[in-house]
């Protein structure tokens, strides 16, 4: 289903970061694991968020309103993003600025690749989340890529090492949209509450 989607805007520093108009939704990954592809399938759109070939491409925080009642907010990627070691420090003292202080913002959702799992960098990203007192939420990508019974394997290996946590998990494939109803869902329920 094609949802009403539009860039607001993007912002390099906090300065640059608009006032807060709906809940927001934000999403974060390493800079390989698909997230433009998976913003891009959420809102039924091919062009919303940018998608390349190279890793790190998200280079500020980008602000897409979805139907006039919510915003989501594209993280930059981490991970081996191919960029000067000073930009990453910019980009991280930017993310975690606003995942501290704003307060439309609902939850983040954490996206891994479920061939890989939960890698040190996302871990690193939930224990912060979960610090801070912002809910995640764990989906685990390109489960197009595995056959049937590896893909229930690593599904549920992944959950049961997020269950002492409370994290939910969608397994989805942007690809073939299998898991987005249950992404939306969930994303529904958390915009609903305050933080």
């Amino acid at each position: 289903m094609a949802h009403a989607a539009r860039f607001v805007a993007g912002a390099a520093d906090a300065r640059q970061v608009p006032p807060p108009r709906h809940p927001e939704i934000a999403f974060a990954g390493r800079s390989n694991v698909g997230k433009s592809s998976l913003l891009n399938r959420l809102v039924g759109q091919h062009k919303l968020a940018r998608v390349s070939k190279t890793p790190g491409r998200t280079q500020q925080i980008n602000f897409f309103e979805i139907d006039g009642r919510l915003t989501f907010v594209d993280l930059p990627g981490y991970g081996f993003a191919r960029v000067p070691l000073h930009v990453k420090h910019e980009w991280k003292a930017l993310v975690e600025a606003y995942l501290t202080t704003r307060r439309a913002l609902r939850a983040v959702v954490v996206i891994v690749d479920l061939r890989r799992g939960v890698e040190d960098d996302d871990a690193q990203l939930l224990d912060f989340l979960q610090a801070n007192g912002v809910p995640p939420i764990l989906v685990a990508t390109k489960s197009d890529k595995l056959a049937y019974g590896e893909r229930i394997r690593r599904a549920r290996a992944l959950t049961e090492a997020v269950a002492p946590l409370g994290i939910p998990v969608v397994v989805c494939s942007s690809a073939n949209g299998a898991g987005v109803e249950d992404i939306w869902k969930t994303l529904e329920a958390l915009a609903r509450h305050a933080r």
